[in-house]
């Protein structure tokens, strides 16, 4: 029989020539997951500042009215402590607790959003238990910095202790936190933990080094994350380390590991770790997700297993030997496959599933995440080089790989799905998904890689690439529902490519392809794709304007990209009236962009109301808009006004800021005096300036106070013209008032207050914050109360 790598049911996914399960395996609960539409929704691009300020307002309001989710506290605050920007669009906002004043180590918030900021697609915490804990210490602070400087032999020194709340375990403690440094040639800054109540040592981490490991498979030495003096711990990966069967991890003097011997088990941790932190950064980099389980977790790596085995639990990944003994089952492949299945287990619903079908689409799955692996880390040809063989380094039973992506019926295994599949083993049953992926990838003949053979006799495929290949399977895979089959990853998959890459159809056309090419065929109900047009609108702001003889006007010229993608587009008028003059600036711009049109008139250009034909000629389309143009004395002045952004979001206390413009709409510019109305008690509205020349613009800012309800109010801001009145609307919407936390992208006002890390300050002037501008690195802006 031929060896296999990991598979098996919902709790144990093992090789094939395993007998039994692991006395303490365990099935972890799948967490909520990103649906591919709504990843492919924010597909445009990175946020923008208007984006990343709604982002923050609504990942705010998300943590008040979810507390449950977050574990919150009577006595917890939140302050904004980072922004990334994710693959399409997808922001993750990180929030960092304090609780009664006190920082909260391991109580982290995580919101993800969509691009527009506006819709909340994630929230996670590392805390698992809400906080109740006194914050009163019976440990002075100068013991525990000598406990804490004792954890450390030859320490240069220890940083005064905080006092914090660790709520990175089960169960959250009231405790000093010191830094302790090392001595020359021996850094470190290790994080000690020393129970406030109790003066033990129950937690420390470091911040230095690297480990620096002997590999079998990936080259000498390499790189691994490890901590702290020293432990086969990741300390930026949670969850990810490695050891023995015993479940803890290996733990040293020194942080050099391993001798690159096949039978050493540190050797076979330095590979296990390097390949579980390679697919956590080709998951990062390639398919924007957060660990195996999506929401920042990852799982542990245990080596040593007296079997010629390897398999995944449901809440680690454990390692064996191969048939003669020579080698431990932890090249790059084996290990990516096995954390796949983690993948595979925390993506959609039905975690890992079950029956054959299932468990052939999991083995597959556990194949492709390794292939993305090792085509992520990229070794050269001497070591781990990409490929779609499985296994081929450690030799199971014998040599060579245990199976084949690109042509599985060399191994003994289908090429080909057919009705039998749902009753194949499951390492078999892998062969269909395994050839599908692999036709996505690289085609049916690649340059300098093997050829593979559709079961269909159909046409050449050219493939996307493993990454785009990746992206599309990933997409899929976070809609999976129970029972997963090849008919249903055939739907999922043309969806996800219509999703992810609207406007075109190529990516479409080669996923449905491979999928014909493996006998997989069309099903009911599944999308199609048309490619569309490339096209645009085009529009003016405003769309009339007024003149006297020898005077000009002005108005915007939109565009609007409607189908396909962008065109250029040069823009022109139809005939004018005598002496008048057009001219744009830009006069050639692409779809989507703007341009600025203006019309000089003469003397001697006839007065009344004439039509002006403003012409967008693209190179696929031309489109058309109407311009009025009055020459002559409007029997009035006019003039329009407008607000960006119209709405705000706010806590009680602080301030926002926008634009009100202004644009003369007829005859002549005049003097326009700006105020509000219907703001609530407790917030103020004050323009700079005052009073503008239509045409011109003003900054307006509005200030609440701690005192104002939450809610939402209109507010009505006025412009009183010498002969024309106008207002625009903007909506206020001030959130909880508890949350005075200092924020990067907050407008702040001389006198307001705020909390960072325990510390209350008064700014000094009013600014809007920026990331780095925290207060005690600002004293020009922040003083302490």
């Amino acid at each position: 029989m031929n060896p296999r790598l990991g598979s098996g049911a919902v709790a144990v996914l093992a090789l094939a020539l395993a007998t039994a399960a692991p006395a303490d395996a365990a099935t972890l609960p799948p967490p909520a997951s990103v649906s591919a539409a709504s990843h492919a929704v924010s597909a445009a691009g990175p946020p923008g500042p208007d984006e990343r300020r709604n982002a923050i307002s609504t990942a705010r309001a998300a943590i008040t009215s979810r507390a449950g989710a977050v574990r919150a506290a009577d006595g917890d605050s939140f302050a904004l402590a980072s922004t990334v920007a994710g693959p399409r669009g997808l922001q993750y906002l990180t929030f960092s607790r304090a609780h009664r004043g006190l920082p909260v180590y391991g109580g982290d918030v995580v919101v993800a959003t969509d691009g527009s900021g506006a819709v909340v697609t994630t929230l996670t915490t590392g805390q698992r238990a809400a906080i109740d804990v006194p914050t009163r210490p019976a440990v002075k602070a100068a013991d525990a910095a000598v406990t804490a400087r004792a954890e450390l032999p030859g320490a240069a020194g220890v940083a005064d202790p905080v006092l914090v709340v660790h709520a990175a375990s089960g169960r959250p403690r009231l405790a000093w936190e010191a830094v302790v440094t090392g001595a020359p040639g021996r850094p470190a800054a290790l994080h000690v933990y020393v129970d406030a109540r109790t003066g033990e040592v129950f937690d420390r981490w470091d911040e230095v080094r690297d480990g620096t490991g002997n590999s079998r498979y990936n080259g000498n030495p390499v790189t691994i994350d490890t901590s702290p003096s020293y432990t086969m711990r990741d300390p930026r990966r949670s969850g990810v380390q490695c050891g023995g069967q015993n479940g803890q991890p290996y733990t040293k003097s020194t942080d050099s590991w391993g001798n690159g011997s096949g039978t050493d088990l540190e050797t076979a941790c330095v590979d296990a770790l390097f390949a579980a932190q390679k697919e956590w950064d080709m998951l990062r980099d390639w398919l924007g997700r957060n660990g195996v389980n999506g929401q920042g977790g990852g799982y542990p790596a245990r080596v040593g297993l007296a079997e010629v085995n390897a398999y995944w639990t449901g809440s680690y990944a454990t390692f064996g030997r191969n048939s003669g003994g020579t080698q431990q089952l932890t090249s790059m492949d084996v290990v990516g496959h096995e954390f796949g299945h983690g993948v595979f287990q925390f993506s959609g619903g039905g975690g890992a599933g079950s029956g054959n079908e299932t468990g052939g689409l999991n083995e597959s799955t556990g194949d492709i995440f390794g292939a993305l692996t090792e085509a992520y880390a990229n070794e050269a040809a001497d070591l781990d080089p990409p490929d779609y063989l499985v296994g081929e380094e450690v030799n199971l039973s014998g040599s060579g790989p245990i199976r084949n992506m690109y042509n599985p019926s060399a191994l003994g295994d289908p090429n080909c799905y057919s009705s039998a599949i749902p009753n194949t083993e499951v390492h078999a049953a892998a062969g269909p998904q395994n050839h599908w992926f692999y036709l996505v990838a690289e085609g049916t003949n690649p340059a300098g890689k093997p050829a593979s053979a559709r079961c269909d006799g159909g046409a050449a495929i050219t493939g996307l690439g493993i990454r785009k290949a990746g992206e599309i399977f990933m997409a899929a895979l976070n809609t999976k529902t129970a029972p997963w089959t090849h008919a249903k990853v055939r739907v999922a998959t043309l969806q996800a490519a219509k999703t992810l890459y609207p406007g075109s159809c190529a990516e479409f056309a080669v996923v449905k392809a491979a999928w014909d090419g493996v006998s997989v065929g069309r099903q009911a109900g599944e999308p199609t794709c048309e490619q569309q047009s490339d096209d645009f609108s085009v529009g003016l702001q405003p769309a009339s304007g007024t003149a006297a003889p020898g005077q000009s006007v002005t108005t915007t010229v939109t565009t609007t990209v409607t189908g396909g993608s962008a065109q250029q587009v040069t823009l022109r008028t139809g005939p004018l009236p005598a002496g008048v003059t057009a001219s744009f600036d830009p006069a050639t711009i692409s779809a989507g962009q703007s341009s600025r049109l203006t019309l000089a008139t003469s003397a001697a250009s006839p007065q009344g109301t004439h039509a002006i034909t403003v012409i967008a000629d693209g190179t696929a389309v031309d489109r058309q808009a109407a311009f009025t143009l009055q020459i002559g004395q409007a029997s009035q002045d006019d003039y329009t006004m407008t607000v960006t952004p119209s709405s705000a979001s706010v806590p009680a206390g602080q301030s926002a800021t926008a634009t009100l413009s202004t644009q003369v709409t007829a005859g002549q510019a005049q003097s326009v005096a700006l105020s509000a109305s219907g703001a609530p008690s407790g917030v103020s509205v004050s323009f700079s300036p005052r009073t503008v020349t239509a045409g011109q613009s003003a900054t307006v800012t509005v200030t609440t106070t701690a005192s104002v309800a939450p809610g939402t109010y209109p507010i009505s801001l006025n412009g009183d013209g010498t002969s024309a009145d106008h207002a625009a609307a903007f909506t206020l919407t001030v959130t909880g008032g508890q949350d005075t936390t200092w924020a990067p992208y907050t407008a702040y006002a001389a006198g307001d207050q705020v909390t960072y890390q325990g510390v209350r300050y008064r700014c000094l002037q009013g600014h809007t914050s920026l990331p780095g501008w925290e207060p005690p690195g600002v004293p020009a802006l922040w003083q302490p109360v």
